[in-house]
């Protein structure tokens, strides 16, 4: 069971296999879609809905709040984002919740909204940098995705140029590997790290803590290659950083 606390609010538990769990996010109000408070909200409701869908195997409907009329809230292209579709942008929860059939389980909102009820709140995103300018300058918005979401989430992400350089360099690095396993024979995943890394989703989306026991699985000399690679292959598929983006390529 995905098991998320706060300081002033009671732990809220979800994920039980077959469940519907309707996640409903505010978007922060902004001029512009693309701020990283914005953004790390959306990335932080969509670690959500995956950690539900992918590990529990239960049924969630995404939906968004725009904070005013005129408010734009996508930014941009979600995809590159690796932000799975919402249902459908709406002016209240009464109406998202008509609108998917499932009343709002869990509100997704900044630290700073104090107007939601069983809300997971998101810490702030800040940098010497808009979101719009590093998007505009080349950085991968994956790369960008694994920054804003390897902080806990309740917690100020730091968007600087050191912390995108040095998830740059551990994405290829990771990617390269991934490649590199692909060529060996299948094994299955050890039982112990996948369940290491589950219970870390689990407590309150650690993501810090699944990113330790990746850098585990990838140094432990004991761990067949194969195994490396299914073990890295499945947890990105709730971390969504695009790990098998070189199979298939040259491998260097």
């Amino acid at each position: 069971m995905l098991i998320l606390s706060g300081a002033n609010a009671p732990p809220t538990t979800l994920g039980m296999p077959g469940s519907v769990v309707h996640l409903c996010v505010r978007v922060p109000a902004s001029d512009r879609a693309a701020t990283a408070g914005a953004v790390r909200t959306l990335l932080v409701a969509d670690l959500t809905r995956r950690v539900l869908e992918d590990v529990h195997r239960s049924q969630v409907a995404l939906t968004l709040l725009a904070p005013r009329p005129d408010s734009p809230v996508i930014p941009g292209d979600l995809d590159a984002w690796m932000i799975r579709p919402p249902e459908g942008i709406f002016d209240s929860a009464d109406a998202a919740a008509a609108a998917v059939g499932a009343p709002v389980g869990l509100m997704v909102t900044v630290a700073e909204d104090d107007t939601a009820e069983s809300a997971l709140t998101v810490g702030a995103a800040a940098g010497p940098e808009p979101l719009d300018d590093l998007i505009h300058a080349g950085h991968d918005p994956v790369t960008l995705r694994c920054v804003l979401l390897s902080t806990p989430y309740r917690q100020q992400a730091p968007l600087t140029m050191e912390r995108i350089a040095d998830a740059a360099g551990l994405l290829h690095r990771w990617r390269q590997r991934v490649a590199d396993w692909s060529t060996h024979a299948s094994v299955p995943m050890p039982a112990d790290i996948l369940e290491a890394a589950y219970r870390a989703f689990d407590r309150n989306l650690d993501v810090p803590a699944v990113l330790d026991v990746m850098h585990h699985v990838e140094s432990d000399a004991a761990i067949a290659p194969g195994a490396k690679f299914e073990t890295f292959v499945h947890l990105d598929r709730v971390l969504a950083v695009d790990l098998p983006r070189h199979l298939g390529g040259p491998h260097s």
